[in-house]
């Protein structure tokens, strides 16, 4: 049971999103209006409902970060559930059924109470960052409330967003994906990178199978260590992947050379520079709350 401790763990954001926002109430929703002055804004703005999860709001809170910030760049007005929702699905495939119906229950009533009180609003998508969500969420029938359930690189191209890079980058793609195997076509669409490479195999994460079955998880790992030696060949690289817990099972593998980021960071740094949360934290200043 302890085979999985042998293997490092990348380094955490030391603040969850919630932590550089307003202060906002169980029965809030934030609410992040893009710039009046920015080349990308307009006044009929759309709209979105954002649902970071627990990877991205918590674990891995660079990448809600970098989604709100990618969307209001585009010129999109972001909704924000209240704070550090889950989706329910973990305690799904734990086969915690009496858990996973009173978050179903609780997250169904919110999501339509917000859509009540916005109700003037024409929500174009519920953007997600993480495939795990994506399953919770369609089986609550999110689509229902928000017209469709997209992937955040994915709306951002539907967006118009293009960018200019040249490095080759690596793709993980996670086993529950986001992009529905689609991902290396997505990111060479939206630019900022050379040539991109899908690596094979599970991250060894598994969402909670590693805390459940380190054995099997170890064995994975092995196994994905071993297509990146394959395919790195001595040299360093980014692994571009579009799932927070996947995050966390490629930051296992840090010794070997690769440095595990979410498209949607990748797609901020490309956007706006290293500095990129600077901006953000000035855009989070500029949020508000909504009470449902």
């Amino acid at each position: 049971p302890l085979q999985m401790l042998r293997s490092s763990l990348p380094a955490y954001p030391s603040q969850t999103l919630r932590d550089v926002l307003p202060n906002c109430e169980p029965d809030q929703a934030p609410v992040f209006e893009p710039s009046t002055t920015g080349s990308a804004a307009a006044p009929e703005a759309k709209t979105v409902f954002y649902f970071p999860g627990c990877g991205s709001e918590r674990l891995f809170s660079d990448v809600s970060m970098a989604t709100i910030h990618m969307l209001l760049e585009m010129g999109t007005r972001v909704v924000l559930p209240p704070p550090f929702l889950c989706c329910g699905f973990p305690a799904h495939v734990n086969a915690k059924t009496a858990q996973h119906s009173r978050t179903v229950l609780r997250d169904s009533m919110l999501f339509a109470q917000i859509r009540e009180m916005f109700s003037d609003l024409d929500f174009d998508v519920c953007v997600i960052t993480c495939g795990t969500c994506r399953e919770g969420l369609v089986g609550m029938d999110t689509q229902k409330l928000f017209k469709r359930i997209v992937d955040a690189g994915a709306y951002l191209l539907e967006r118009g967003l293009t960018l200019q890079g040249t490095e080759n980058v690596l793709y993980h793609a996670p086993c529950h994906d986001s992009l529905d195997g689609k991902a290396v076509g997505v990111i060479e669409k939206l630019g900022g990178f050379g040539t991109v490479t899908a690596v094979p195999h599970c991250c060894s994460e598994a969402g909670t199978l590693s805390l459940s079955r380190p054995d099997i998880t170890d064995s994975m790992l092995h196994r994905k260590r071993e297509a990146f030696s394959e395919t790195l060949n001595g040299a360093k690289a980014t692994v571009l992947t579009n799932c927070p817990s996947c995050l966390q099972g490629l930051g296992r593998s840090l010794d070997l050379g690769i440095k595990p980021q979410h498209i949607v960071v990748a797609l901020a740094e490309g956007h706006s520079g290293l500095e990129w949360k600077k901006k953000f934290l000035v855009q989070a200043e500029r949020a508000t709350t909504v009470s449902f």
